[in-house]
């Protein structure tokens, strides 16, 4: 399929790969995030020519959940047997400072990065950074607005597979674009975490 690049190595140098540009209009951000990345916490898969992220017109939206599906099928078919752990990085718009949703079929996973975020962000406290989304209700908004209902394009086939973990991070910019180095730092400070916290329960 279109826009998955065949980089992965053939054997992979860490558990975690992390997936970059499924939304071709988040590219950039994410070359930017991995930009700062240890090398030797993650392998990252590139898709250079990804999906518009844009909401569909209504005519458009099985189509576009189509295209989706197909994108994640072939992702996990390229992970499988190959990494432990999938992060899956998206950017989306807010103009609130910044935040971003964690999404995971684990609670204990989001409850680790929820007790690191509130450390880490003191007095603010970790809400007003982070929103768990545990993938069995999957609902979407802005982090700062956890009242509207959705549903996920990823199947799930794909984040409940039993052969890897999927952890999805979406990190709320102000504007379109590669964000502001604080938006960077938060997703990598994510990053981390949740390899650190799987690591713990494992």
């Amino acid at each position: 399929m279109r826009g998955i690049s065949p980089g992965l190595r053939d054997r992979p140098s860490a558990e975690t790969v992390l997936v970059i540009g499924v939304h071709r209009e988040e590219l950039a951000f994410g070359d930017q995030v991995v930009r700062g990345l240890d090398p030797s916490l993650a392998d990252v898969l590139r898709i250079p020519r990804g999906l518009s992220g844009r909401n569909p017109r209504q005519d458009q939206r099985f189509y576009y959940e189509t295209l989706h599906r197909e994108l994640y099928h072939q992702l996990a078919v390229q992970i499988r047997g190959r990494y432990r752990l999938l992060l899956d990085l998206h950017c989306g718009l807010d103009e609130s400072p910044p935040c971003a949703d964690l999404i995971s079929r684990e609670p204990a996973l989001l409850a680790c990065v929820e007790r690191r975020a509130a450390a880490r962000f003191g007095e603010t406290g970790g809400s007003g950074y982070l929103r768990s989304v545990l993938l069995e209700e999957a609902p979407e908004a802005r982090c700062l607005d956890t009242a509207t209902p959705a549903r996920t394009v990823i199947p799930r086939g794909v984040w409940s597979d039993p052969t890897f973990e999927y952890v999805g991070i979406e990190v709320y910019l102000a504007s379109p674009g590669v964000g502001q180095p604080r938006d960077r730092e938060l997703a990598l400070w994510l990053i981390r975490s949740v390899i650190e916290c799987r690591a713990l329960k494992n």
